[in-house]
């Protein structure tokens, strides 16, 4: 029989993936609801994995879609332009502060054209031998070859591979937010960094706001500025990946790099950018950096760059955030500020941490978040499960910034029920 191998999965997961997946086929979505094949629903508690910050099946972006589709699906942008490309230029430069855009169709991607972008950068500057990159060691940045050979995390490496040079920053307990100085404490180990690899030979730093694949790690408040400072003092550029913190995530603005005093040199961004309905990402960055290129060409492109679908998606999620949606967030990272931690508090949680509109219940070992996960998911006989992250040893929540109080409760009081079954009934169970 034919099977699909899902990403990140072992060749020897089950030896029917496809009977296997059959369990958790999902056949409808409404807002933070989701329905399987046998009618049960679940509580997405992830967002369709922070794709749908407004929740499955929004009509509003449904209709926008729809209304493209009828009209003109897509055109290659080498052939010409859509009218939606163009209105989303005009309404990411004002979401962003930035003033170029490269149309890619996922996170890895955009992360792949601002690594090109910054390398050929120095290269028109006379520069080539700026051949390096300062990232966290457990930062990630997407699976092509290129944006995982920035990351330090074990899942990622590779041999084959040709990247750049790639100089890791650690955490250590000092980095904890809640530690005096820790912001200055954590770019100064990138300027540290900076220097041991010759900051002439430093062609940027690259960092996420948040770490959510590397482990839900949140950042001392500040960082950013902070880094920008670092990058500034030695003429490098700086790139920030917020390809899981944009578009409302960080509970606060559109982009947690709206709170910075000067942008970023470049932007990553996709998730959330069309509301999980076209696949789409976005490089962004400053008009000085294209002006280096003159007559020279952008190297990078794909045939479904700047989707004309995704375009008008990405209009329509675009509106939301601005009409209530960044109000939506902030309520959200509200809650989780106030409710999450006495929420969750259990057996085996050895910490409990928020970022915007993201809550973090970090276990004492691996096996038993993956088994915590599975439980949760499962859920109790007569109602369908809650959806929930997982990530190394942390289990995550990161629902629609559109989910009501309610929903919200519901969910810490799903996962904290998963937490207790474990706890009482052995991890075995749901592994």
């Amino acid at each position: 029989m034919p099977a699909r191998w899902n990403g990140w999965t072992t060749a020897s997961t089950a030896a029917n993936p496809r009977r296997d997946l059959h369990h958790h086929q999902l056949v409808r979505g409404s807002g933070c609801e989701v329905w399987d094949i046998y009618g049960r629903c679940h509580l997405d508690g992830v967002a369709g994995a922070g794709n749908t910050p407004f929740g499955h099946a929004h009509p509003r972006i449904t209709e926008a879609v729809t209304a493209h589709l009828r009209q003109l699906a897509h055109v290659d942008e080498t052939l010409a332009a859509q009218q939606p490309a163009e209105e989303l230029i005009d309404a990411l430069a004002d979401l962003t502060g930035l003033d170029d855009f490269v149309f890619v169709n996922s996170g890895s991607e955009a992360i792949e054209a601002a690594i090109r972008i910054a390398m050929d950068y120095w290269s028109h500057r006379g520069q080539p031998q700026r051949d390096t990159i300062i990232a966290f060691a457990r930062g990630y940045h997407g699976c092509t070859a290129l944006a995982a050979a920035l990351s330090g995390l074990p899942i990622l490496r590779t041999e084959w591979a040709t990247a750049p040079r790639v100089r890791h920053v650690e955490l250590t307990s000092q980095h904890y937010p809640d530690h005096p100085g820790a912001a200055a404490a954590l770019a100064s180990e990138f300027a540290a960094a900076i220097t041991t690899a010759g900051p002439q030979r430093v062609a940027a730093v690259i960092v996420e706001p948040f770490l959510n694949v590397g482990g839900g790690i949140v950042l001392p408040e500040g960082f950013l500025n902070e880094l920008r400072i670092v990058a500034d003092s030695f003429g490098t550029l700086m790139i920030v990946d917020e390809v899981f913190t944009g578009f409302g995530r960080s509970g606060s603005a559109a982009f947690a790099v709206n709170a910075m005093h000067t942008p970023p040199d470049i932007l990553a961004i996709s998730k959330g950018m069309t509301n999980g309905v076209v696949p789409m990402g976005a490089m962004c960055l400053r008009r000085s950096i294209r002006d280096q290129f003159g007559d020279a060409p952008l190297r990078y492109g794909h045939t479904t760059s700047g989707h004309g679908l995704a375009c008008a998606a990405a209009l329509a999620t675009i509106d939301l955030l601005r009409t209530d949606g960044l109000a939506h967030a902030a309520a959200t990272a509200h809650w989780f500020a106030t409710n999450f931690r006495q929420s969750l508090r259990a057996s085996g949680i050895v910490d409990l941490r928020t970022y915007g509109a993201v809550g973090v219940a970090e276990c004492d070992n691996v096996e038993r978040a993956v088994a915590i996960a599975a439980a949760a998911r499962q859920g109790v006989v007569s109602s369908g499960g809650l959806i929930v992250g997982c990530k190394q040893n942390a289990l995550m929540l990161t629902p629609a910034l559109n989910a009501t109080p309610q929903q919200l409760a519901t969910m810490a009081a799903q996962l904290k029920l998963a937490i207790a079954n474990v706890e009482i009934y052995g991890r075995s169970v749901y592994a």
